[in-house]
């Protein structure tokens, strides 16, 4: 069996992706038919076209990393998928930087791709989970979502 960390919350540069990618692939091997790798990256542009310099992301750990297994466990159920994990980063990020990473292992490739869009609409909801754009003119927005 695999070595993957829990879903949760982790402080960027904590966690290598790079590893948990490769142990995700060591999971069970057989077991899954299809795995599925979502990786969320800071955009240049803001909604309203702003050039972002960096983004930062805070979070209420404690309760952002229960919701964050909640949302893996209900996809679990839901969808009937073996596994699902959600890591989410805070600190400062330039853009193109990762700031989240879900992965679903299914059997199915079905259930894996119905699963994955559940799991990212909910993330992005739920945790407490604040991120906050700084612009290049030194502006700087809370967003909402």
């Amino acid at each position: 069996m695999a070595n993957i960390p829990e879903s949760g919350i982790y402080e960027k540069g904590k966690l290598d992706l790079i590893n948990v990618l490769s142990e995700a692939l060591k999971r069970d091997p057989g077991k899954d038919g299809i795995i599925l790798y979502y990786v969320g990256t800071v955009k240049d542009l803001s909604k309203d076209g702003k050039k972002v310099k960096q983004l930062y992301i805070e979070a209420y750990e404690e309760l952002a990393n229960k919701k964050l297994k909640e949302i893996c466990y209900d996809t679990v159920n839901k969808f009937l998928v073996n596994e699902c994990r959600i890591y989410h980063f805070t600190g400062y990020f330039l853009p193109g930087e990762p700031l989240v990473l879900a992965i679903i292992w299914s059997r199915d490739r079905s259930q894996g791709l119905s699963a994955l869009p559940y799991v990212i609409e909910r993330y992005k909801k739920e945790p407490t989970i604040w991120k906050k754009e700084i612009y290049e003119d030194g502006t700087t927005k809370w967003l909402e979502e």
